[in-house]
């Protein structure tokens, strides 16, 4: 049987993919903090567009965008996105310009396209597929959309803080979400929290001749010899209570991973390594990959690092370390327990410069609202999904935490290369969660929960 709101979308597509293209041309990278207020104007243009009431709140850094609309439901459906995007270099990597977004071969190439304008995007124009069909909306709508995710989202808390109840709904779309190798779609429950900290040392008033190794301390030696104290050849992490708090996968995750497929092969031949850490495999592979908290070198910078050689004995050097959280770990705990740990060490010399971080955040998998989304996913695409119960990654959730059940779903796939050059999606993808967002709307009216 026909479905007008799915035929308007299927019929109109072009019209949302000329949406996205102007969307995409503004290039509001949140690294550089350009294009900002242009892009928020925009997306405050687009709800309208659609029948949203709008407001645009100023924070400490970029504005937060809202819309809503409000029937007077039983139950309020809140989608959470954001506006900015990674910057695009290196530009000769691309084969047409990031910021001109081009259709080729079944896709739509662009920065943004699948991070996170093109979800966005599709969010819009199953609302406006209501409107124009004249159907009436059977829940509420929420939408929040903030310029600063890509960067860490550090002051979306302040907009939180002022309008919690705002984030209370009976269900949330987050941001992301894909196809994986195998064509079958992903929703994901949860978010990693992150501990983002630079240590930094001074040996001495400026870099001296190399030859005074003999008599002079390096600082880099010193900030080594740090590191080493933090995680053993064993992988383990040796910060004194660190993984306190950790706690394992409930038995329903534990079920709900078991069956999923981590193409172990595949992602050690696109490495090209021979095992993964202490030659992890099947089930133990699977609950590092979703609940083991970590503690990686991001990046150590001292000394010369140009082309040829320079001898020199580096006065100072600085590290940045993240620690991915699972559920329970609190970012001001774990900096807490690295500062004492160096301290007990005898590195009280090495200085915490700045941190930044957040909790992880779950919804249960056992949620009825995870199910609506479930049941929309193969109404839409044709089959079930596949559902993890947390990310790897890290974002924001923790701040709608008791407020909305959050799953994430989207139109990327797995050659969507999200952050890098060539950063795309497929067109049928695209439609396709328009439709799904259709079906989790219409869902809701139909479930009792």
């Amino acid at each position: 049987m026909s479905n007008p709101i799915l035929d308007y979308l299927e019929k109109h597509l072009d019209d949302a993919i000329a949406d996205l293209r102007d969307l995409c041309s503004i290039p509001s990278v949140a690294a550089k903090g350009e294009h900002i207020d242009e892009a928020a104007q925009k997306v405050m243009h687009l709800l309208e567009s659609v029948g949203l009431e709008t407001s645009i709140h100023q924070t400490s850094g970029s504005p937060v965008v809202t819309g809503e609309i409000d029937i007077g439901a039983n139950k309020t459906l809140l989608f959470y996105n954001h506006y900015d995007v990674q910057p695009a270099e290196p530009f000769d990597l691309w084969e047409t310009p990031p910021f001109e977004m081009n259709r080729r071969d079944g896709r739509l190439y662009g920065r943004g396209v699948a991070d996170n304008k093109g979800d966005l995007i599709t969010r819009v124009w199953a609302l406006k597929a209501f409107q124009e069909t004249n159907t009436n909306l059977p829940v509420n709508i929420k939408f929040l959309a903030e310029g600063e995710e890509e960067i860490g989202s550090p002051h979306l808390n302040e907009f939180v803080k002022e309008n919690r109840d705002f984030l209370r709904a009976d269900g949330g779309i987050w941001e992301f979400g894909s196809t994986d190798i195998d064509g079958n779609q992903e929703m994901w429950l949860g978010l990693k929290g992150l501990l983002y900290v630079q240590l930094e040392i001074e040996r001495l008033a400026m870099d001296a001749h190399s030859s005074y190794a003999c008599m002079l301390p390096s600082a880099v030696y010193r900030l080594v010899w740090a590191l080493n104290s933090l995680r053993n050849e064993d992988n383990q992490i040796l910060i004194d209570g660190f993984y306190d708090d950790v706690k394992p996968l409930s038995k329903a995750e534990q079920k709900a991973i078991e069956n999923i497929n981590m193409h172990e092969k595949d992602v050690r031949e696109f490495y090209d390594i021979p095992e993964f850490l202490d030659g992890m495999r099947g089930i133990e592979l699977k609950k590092a990959f979703y609940n083991a908290p970590t503690c990686n070198i991001a990046g150590i910078d001292s000394g010369w690092q140009g082309s040829g050689a320079k001898t020199v004995l580096p006065a100072k050097a600085l590290v940045k370390i993240d620690f991915r959280l699972v559920e329970s770990m609190r970012p001001e705990d774990i900096l807490r327990k690295l500062r004492n740990h160096l301290d007990r060490k005898g590195f009280t010399d090495i200085r915490i410069a700045w941190n930044h971080g957040y909790p992880a955040a779950k919804t249960p998998i056992g949620h009825p609202f995870v199910d609506i989304v479930r049941k929309a996913t193969e109404q839409a695409f044709g089959h079930g999904p596949v559902v993890h119960p947390t990310s790897p990654g890290s974002g924001p959730l923790y701040l709608f935490k008791g407020l909305v059940p959050m799953v994430s779903v989207g139109c990327g796939d797995f050659e969507s290369r999200v952050h890098s050059p060539n950063e795309s999606i497929l067109v049928d993808n695209f439609l396709k969660a328009s439709q799904r967002i259709v079906a989790v709307i219409q869902q809701m009216e139909q479930e009792t929960f």
